[in-house]
């Protein structure tokens, strides 16, 4: 087999939603030292759809840098970051899982100034079905690329908030009438069942509106959904989930790509959820 990129695993990146291009995405380093150093991204010079039908190879070294600071690390928290930017680093804080938990009004933010820039900008509170119906929330432009990456096959903006709070309240409330969590394994098995988003999204705003909440929002005026489709020759018929702290390597057909999903005829991986591992990717 041909080695077509080698290096520290970054999120794949995209361009379009019908159908979505994806670009495998290392990082590489100045030296092999294990000290703090500064990554640089390199692109693969390919679209992966294209080894879509392939057999292809994942080779996992063992070596971890931090995606943060770039040190080696033993370990990988919160996808890719050593234990100390886990600890400190506001972007690891509880409050980006759980936003309508932000501290920052109580002045106990890790990082202010990272989070005045990250948290106070605009915020889209979506419908989208990707295991099914969910709610959600990006500060994403186009808000699309949010949906790509979570694997959804339609989506539509319900609503506009100032800050991630504020988007992050709205969304726990919603959390009382509609799901705000993909099921992943159901999303790499088989295509979501289409659903009339139109009318969930006014009888979610109507439901918004009879809370008052109290936290001003501008709804959205979207009436077109956005349909995505995902380069996949066939779903694999079971969801098992690769880890390469267990095993070290994948040789396998790759039957498609969804959300940061890899779709391997026995194996499937999140590709987001291992961020800053070395790998080695070969084809035949």
């Amino acid at each position: 087999m041909k080695e077509l990129s080698s290096g520290f695993l970054r999120m794949m990146d995209h361009e379009g939603i019908n159908p979505v291009e994806y670009i495998w995405v290392v990082a590489s380093y100045p030296s092999s030292e294990s000290g703090k150093q500064k990554e640089q991204l390199v692109p693969a010079n390919f679209k992966i759809g294209s080894l879509v039908g392939k057999r292809i190879k994942l080779e996992f070294t063992g070596k971890i840098r931090c995606v943060n600071c770039g040190k080696v690390t033993s370990k990988s928290f919160n996808q890719g970051s050593c234990f100390n930017c886990f600890q400190t680093l506001a972007e690891n804080d509880l409050c980006i899982l759980r936003p309508e938990t932000c501290h920052f009004h109580l002045g106990t933010c890790r990082e202010p100034e990272w989070g005045e820039g990250y948290c106070f900008q605009k915020h889209t509170v979506y419908l989208a079905n990707t295991s099914g119906l969910k709610v959600g929330i990006t500060r994403e432009k186009p808000v699309s690329n949010r949906w790509v990456d979570q694997g959804a096959q339609e989506a539509i903006p319900l609503l506009e908030v100032s800050s991630r709070r504020d988007a992050g309240l709205i969304e726990k409330q919603f959390t009382t009438v509609i799901d705000d969590k993909t099921k992943w394994q159901k999303m790499v098995t088989e295509d979501s069942v289409p659903f009339d988003l139109i009318s969930k999204k006014k009888e979610l705003l109507e439901v918004l509106d009879s809370w008052d909440l109290g936290v001003p929002y501008n709804e959205s005026d979207e009436q077109n959904i956005t349909k995505l489709s995902y380069p996949i020759s066939e779903y694999p018929k079971k969801s098992k989930s690769f880890s390469p702290d267990k095993e070290k390597e994948i040789d396998s057909k790759l039957l498609g790509i969804k959300g940061q999903y890899l779709l391997f005829e026995d194996v499937v991986i999140n590709i987001r959820a291992y961020g800053g591992y070395e790998i080695r990717l070969y084809s035949e």
